[in-house]
């Protein structure tokens, strides 16, 4: 049993973002980095209460105060949109156009393991090598470690059906 597809950018990110929501799932490394934005939007709120204040205390200076507020507004949604731009500047730099991930890939499945065949080489994959599995309404992910996994775009694996649905719930018991 085989089948041949390509994976697109979109692939990726939705790659992305299973990995980032079983990040934020596994509870204590994401702790910290929560503590730390609550932290930052209190600094700012409270910035942003004194600034008031002092727009208040001082309406003489409001011209030159509203010109510093609307470079902390343009601040701010800077701040906002940077993790996006970053991920967005990150797909563009890793995934190259004839590389393993986006160019055409052949799966097969066998009993003993999963083999996939692209532009840069083959690779085969016991079972038992794969660590747990995840699935959205596109893909089907087969973890080989905490980040990196096997894409498998449900339209082009539905052939298999029933045989890879087996070895997903197998994996799922195992996790």
């Amino acid at each position: 049993m085989q089948a041949t597809f390509s994976l697109t950018d979109s692939d990726f990110a939705r790659l992305q973002k299973i990995v980032s929501k079983r990040f934020r799932s596994s509870g204590s490394a994401f702790t910290f980095a929560f503590v730390l934005r609550v932290l930052v939007w209190m600094c700012i709120g409270s910035a942003g209460a004194a600034y008031v204040r002092v727009m208040q205390a001082f309406p003489e200076a409001s011209p030159a105060l509203e010109r510093l507020a609307v470079l902390l507004v343009i601040a701010v949604v800077a701040i906002m949109a940077t993790p996006y731009a970053a991920q967005s500047a990150f797909r563009r730099q890793t995934l190259a156009p004839d590389g393993a991930f986006l160019s055409e890939q052949t799966v097969s499945l066998s009993d003993s393991h999963l083999r996939v065949t692209s532009a840069r080489g083959t690779t085969e994959i016991p079972w038992s090598g794969f660590l747990d599995r995840a699935d959205d309404e596109v893909n089907c992910y087969l973890f080989i470690d905490r980040i990196q996994a096997l894409v498998l775009p449900r339209a082009a694996t539905s052939a298999f059906g029933a045989k890879l649905d087996q070895y997903k719930v197998r994996l799922k018991n195992a996790a």
